[in-house]
């Protein structure tokens, strides 16, 4: 099982490049969540910092794009 997985998980050398020129610095990860029974919008910074909890999806966009930041939903 192990070595099937190896060879799905190889980069191929195309991709490499492509891969690591990828900026995600300015890139804001967009989460629903429930916290105290409530539907919240979690704002994570790309290096997984939660930085802001909302009650709107699209305030939360908007908070990532004022503060220079490409908002991504993530499930």
């Amino acid at each position: 099982m192990q070595k099937n997985f190896d060879e799905y998980a190889k980069i191929r050398p195309e991709m490499e490049e492509a891969l690591l020129s990828w900026n995600d610095r300015d890139v804001a990860f967009i989460k629903q969540d429930i916290q105290d029974g409530k539907s919240v919008w979690l704002i994570y910074a790309s290096d997984g910092t939660k930085l802001a909890t909302t009650e709107s999806r699209d305030y939360a966009f908007l908070v990532a794009k004022q503060n220079n930041l490409l908002p991504q939903s993530v499930n």
